[in-house]
C-alpha cells in the first residue's frame, strides 16, 4: 500500500452497528464493512503508522433524535450494542495495531456533531496524532459518505490536510446514492484509492 518512507494514517468514519444493520442502517454497508475488515487484514505490518476509528456516542436524550425533535431515529446511544465499532473491523484494526485509537463524538445532547473535527476534544487529538507523527497522507472509509465521512473529510481539508486524503470510496457507504460525497471528492481536487 505504502513505502515505509511515506508516513500514513487509516481513518475509519463511524464504523458502527447502528449504521451497518441497526436503526440507521445505510444499505449495503454489511458486505462493505466485511470488505472493509478484509481489506485491513490483508495489510502488512507497518502499512499504516496510525489507524483512528471514530465514533458517535450520543446520550439517549440527544438533539438529533426524532424523539426529540431531530431528523434521525435514536442512534449509537452511549454504551449500547449500536454504539460498538463493528467487530470484524474492529478485531483486523487490532490485530494490524494494536495502539489504534477510537475518538468520540456527539456527547453533549444539545450539538450534532457529524464530523469528529466537530468535537473539540477528538479534533485535537487527531490534529495531534497527524502532526506527532509526521502523516503524510490519510486514508478514509466509513460511514457515511454524505454526512459524517464527507464532514470530516471537508473539515480535514479547511485544516490544511486536503493534499494528504486519499478516499477509500469503495469502503464509503451513502445514504444518498454516492453523488454528495462525489462532489466532495472533485470539489477538493482529493485522490480516491
Amino acid at each position: 500500500m505504502t513505502n515505509n518512507e511515506i508516513k500514513s494514517l487509516l481513518l475509519l468514519v463511524d464504523v458502527q452497528y447502528d449504521f451497518i444493520n441497526g436503526s440507521l442502517a445505510v444499505e449495503g454497508a454489511p458486505s462493505m464493512m466485511d470488505a472493509l475488515a478484509n481489506y485491513i487484514e490483508v495489510q502488512p505490518q507497518g502499512a499504516f503508522n496510525s489507524i483512528v476509528m471514530t465514533a458517535d456516542f450520543h446520550p439517549y436524550q440527544h438533539t438529533s433524535f426524532k424523539d426529540n425533535g431531530g431528523l434521525w431515529p435514536v442512534h449509537c446511544v452511549q454504551h449500547t450494542h449500536g454504539a460498538s465499532i463493528y467487530q470484524p473491523v474492529f478485531e483486523a484494526v487490532k490485530k494490524l495495531l494494536p495502539g489504534a485509537q477510537v475518538l468520540t463524538k456527539g456527547e453533549d445532547p444539545a450539538v450534532d456533531e457529524y464530523s469528529i473535527m466537530a468535537n473539540k476534544n477528538s479534533a485535537k487529538k487527531l490534529l495531534a496524532i497527524i502532526e506527532d507523527n509526521d502523516i503524510q497522507e490519510i486514508y478514509v472509509a466509513g460511514l457515511c459518505g454524505d454526512y459524517c465521512v464527507g464532514n470530516t473529510i471537508k473539515d480535514l481539508v479547511e485544516a490544511g490536510h486536503g493534499d494528504k486524503i486519499r478516499v477509500l470510496t469503495r469502503f464509503i457507504g451513502n445514504i444518498d446514492d454516492g453523488t454528495t460525497l462525489r462532489h466532495i471528492i472533485a470539489e477538493n481536487n482529493l485522490q480516491e484509492k
